[in-house]
């Protein structure tokens, strides 16, 4: 996937999480992959931040995805402190249009 100029300073994630939220499972990569898998081109467009995550309490972006430069999906991801100093996530296709 690629990321456009200027969107990653968006999010609130450090480099790691910003790194498995593109490429663990369970992340916005994986998520797309299963939901456009004919697309063969993949771009990060847009990181809004709803609440921004501290490692304190849970943050929430959004993120949109464009497929071979046409359509969009956008999706809601939760970044949800441990407890323990680390960092778990949720991703979800957003309703909003």
């Amino acid at each position: 996937m690629v990321i456009q100029p200027g969107v990653r300073e968006h999010s609130t994630a450090d480099e790691r999480l910003f790194r498995d939220l593109l490429t663990q499972r369970g992340g916005v990569g994986h998520a797309d992959f299963v939901l456009y898998r004919r697309s063969a081109q993949k771009a990060l467009t847009d990181i809004q931040v709803i609440t921004p995550y501290d490692n304190h309490m849970t943050g929430v972006e959004r993120w949109t995805v464009q497929h071979d430069g046409q359509d969009s999906c956008t999706y809601l991801v939760r970044l949800i402190p441990d407890g323990r100093g680390g960092t778990t996530f949720t991703v979800q296709r957003d309703s909003k249009p």
